[in-house]
């Protein structure tokens, strides 16, 4: 006779830490702005001020519809710069504890 023909439940405790956890997603308006915004600083290499007055003069305005300053503008390319790295993050499984009662 083993010692599991008593066994009633299995108790298991996973811990899952990680910074990509959360995925929100953008809504594609927003994925736009960041896609232009970052291509404008990475590939032209245009300041944040510069950035802010050509999206400005086109027209484009933030995902609540407000004018893009210098700040909007960094925030949009830090936030977005993050959640990519964010994304691409790979996460591995820990199971911390495992027991029987």
């Amino acid at each position: 006779m083993s010692n599991f023909d008593d066994l009633k439940q299995v108790v298991m405790v996973v811990k899952v830490c990680g910074k990509a956890l959360f995925i929100g997603p953008y809504s594609s308006s927003q994925q736009r702005l960041f896609d232009r915004v970052f291509l404008l600083r990475e590939r032209d290499q245009l300041t944040f001020e510069a950035i802010a007055k050509m999206l400005t003069k086109s027209g484009t305005r933030s995902a609540k519809g407000c004018l893009l300053g210098a700040e909007h503008v960094y925030s949009i390319y830090k936030k977005g710069k993050a959640r990519m790295e964010r994304l691409t993050l790979k996460v591995e499984p820990e199971m911390q504890d495992l027991w029987f009662e």
